[in-house]
């Protein structure tokens, strides 16, 4: 089946389709693309994995570290647990626990989801990892935040697109509306995401023509450096994402069938939740459709 046929957008094989509302979308993943021109699907799939596998270890880096430097430095937080609880696993709990109340995240004075977009905590992890892995050879910067554009690209186009079937049809043209204008909010950051790429595409560019020019006078430290990155295999290794498929199946579907009614449609549940149940939106995205079809 296709993007045509009902399954959700692919923007590795789909193009955003010329009656989507902003047509600006269109052209940004073909600026994208032309990064990721070279490499095949299975590639590109693997590499989104990637993707958000780095996001989400740079955003619990950043926690962790704060978490550590509150503990160290005695942070008022503490103060808020019970004194046999005041350790880094008890702040850890807090914040997970109550982080969104006005008094814990007033102190939370890290990088997180809430605050810092995407790109930017891509490109802080990058920095620390070699790129050449065997399921995306020779991978460079300009690559992975490609794929994340186009990943953002296919989020947007999935949640407008989502089913209307459910809503009542005398809201649909408010709901359709309100769509447009998370779409058209979505289209700002995948902009400065596509431009990401396109800026460490002509630093390499540079950085490449500057090498050549003065190579003799510059020393060798490439393996150097090269141990000193820690490859995304070893990274896919140690990640909690290898967890039994089956299990995180049934309990994303058993959350949909109690919570699902607050969300806007099955997209917006797997954008929102995917990360949860350790998958892709995508994945998440086919699981509730299929179950869906299956209660039919």
């Amino acid at each position: 089946m296709s993007f045509e046929d009902g399954d959700p957008f692919d923007p590795f094989t789909d193009r955003v389709p010329h009656s989507f509302p902003l047509a600006r979308l269109r052209e940004l993943q073909d600026r994208a693309r032309w990064y990721v021109r070279k490499r095949t699907v299975e590639e590109l799939k693997e590499a989104s994995s990637d993707v958000y596998l780095l996001i989400s270890e740079q955003f619990e880096t950043w926690q962790e570290r704060w978490i550590v430097d509150h503990f160290e430095h005695g942070g008022h937080l503490l103060g808020y647990l019970p004194y046999e609880s005041r350790t880094e696993a008890g702040l850890r709990k807090l914040i997970h626990d109550h982080g969104s109340h006005p008094d814990i995240a007033g102190a939370l004075d890290f990088s997180s989801e809430a605050n810092t977009s995407d790109l930017v905590a891509l490109q802080m992890a990058i920095q620390d990892v070699d790129l050449d892995d065997e399921t995306f050879p020779n991978g460079t910067a300009e690559e992975y935040v490609a794929v994340l554009a186009l990943d953002q690209i296919a989020r947007v186009v999935n949640d407008y697109m989502d089913d209307y079937s459910d809503i009542p049809s005398s809201i649909r043209a408010e709901i359709r509306e309100l769509r447009k204008q998370s779409a058209a909010s979505a289209v700002v950051e995948i902009m400065e995401t596509v431009c990401g790429a396109e800026t460490l595409r002509a630093l390499r560019d540079q950085e490449t023509r500057l090498v050549h020019q003065i190579e003799s006078a510059l020393p060798r430290k490439a393996d150097e450096l090269a141990k000193n990155k820690v490859s995304l295999a070893a990274r896919r290794a140690a990640s909690a994402r290898h967890k039994d498929t089956n299990e995180q199946r049934l309990a994303a579907l058993a959350e949909w069938d109690v919570s699902g009614e607050n969300y806007s449609g099955m997209a917006a549940f797997a954008r929102h939740r995917h990360k949860a149940f350790g998958v892709t939106e995508n994945t998440l995205y086919r699981w509730v459709r299929d179950h869906r079809k299956s209660n039919a």
